[in-house]
């Protein structure tokens, strides 16, 4: 067990998440803990993939920000470099409460808004998503699908966009009808592109589901780690950081455990065997 040098962040969440978020944290944490810090970035993957080395079995990063689905995969694994941390963001959201969870936004065209009352109205239409195992991008539509006696031949077509920012613009370029996507990606989206609020609509939202865990490099000391997170379960309280969390769009950091990865994991037993057919982008 030791206490860094210096501080290693690193983040698979970026762009859609947006890097100030990150660059936020790291400051903070600079402040906390008296350490100058670095971020990392790679947006290629939501977390470490299966055919490289991750950076914490490598020693190369102390605190990272991934997918829950990349930390399950880990852990299944029986990687044991990888600790979560018990602080988790909350993000703003109509159904959210101040849970560390976040949503599926079914988005259609603001313009086409008024054709669609429920979900149901969406048969037969385009339908666009990030990824065919992303959590919220594809397989909550899939296990709500089945719940409604439907599978994924309900959409006339699908196209595979590659990131939950493309599906947003496919909705906005007319080439998709409808897309499931990550509720903290539209909102920061929105937030960064006011000028495209009118022409989106959520009609529905599916979860909750759990918020991107944060990680800890496990040789990281028992003290150090507390020290991060009792952090940022009291940032909110501190005005200097207050405001720059509201402009970051997190509430607050919220305690929990592994626990919360059951929603995930309850997810997976519904959609198990089921997958989408049809991509044609």
């Amino acid at each position: 067990m030791s206490t860094p040098k210096k501080l290693r962040l690193i983040t698979y969440l970026s762009p859609g998440i947006p890097i100030e978020v990150f660059e936020l944290l790291l400051h903070y944490l600079e402040e906390v803990t008296g350490l100058e810090g670095y971020l990392m970035t790679e947006s290629r993957w939501q977390g470490p993939p299966p055919d490289r080395r991750d950076p914490f079995t490598e020693d190369d990063a102390d605190i990272g920000f991934m997918s829950s689905s990349a930390y399950l995969r880990l852990k299944q694994e029986g990687n044991k470099y990888l600790e979560l941390c018990s602080a988790a963001p909350v993000h703003p959201h109509t159904k959210g409460g101040n849970e560390p969870v976040y949503y599926s936004d079914v988005v259609v065209s603001g313009s086409k808004k008024a054709s669609y009352t429920t979900f149901v109205d969406l048969k037969g239409q385009t339908f666009a998503f990030n990824d065919p195992v992303s959590l919220s991008g594809s397989l909550i539509v899939l296990g709500n699908l089945k719940k409604m006696g439907y599978n994924s031949n309900f959409f006339g077509n699908m196209l595979h966009s590659g990131s939950h920012l493309n599906s947003i613009r496919m909705i906005l370029d007319s080439k998709a009808d409808v897309a499931a996507v990550d509720s903290n990606v539209l909102q920061y989206y929105l937030k960064q592109n006011p000028q495209n609020s009118e022409n989106l609509s959520v009609l529905t939202s599916f979860g909750p589901l759990p918020v991107y865990p944060i990680i800890f490099n496990s040789r990281l000391s028992m003290d150090f780690k507390k020290q991060i997170s009792d952090a940022l379960l009291r940032m909110h309280k501190l005005p200097e950081w207050r405001s720059q969390m509201n402009e970051c769009n997190i509430q607050n950091f919220a305690e929990m455990d592994e626990s919360l990865y059951n929603l995930e994991t309850g997810l997976m037993d519904v959609v198990k065997g089921l997958s989408l057919s049809n991509v044609y982008y």
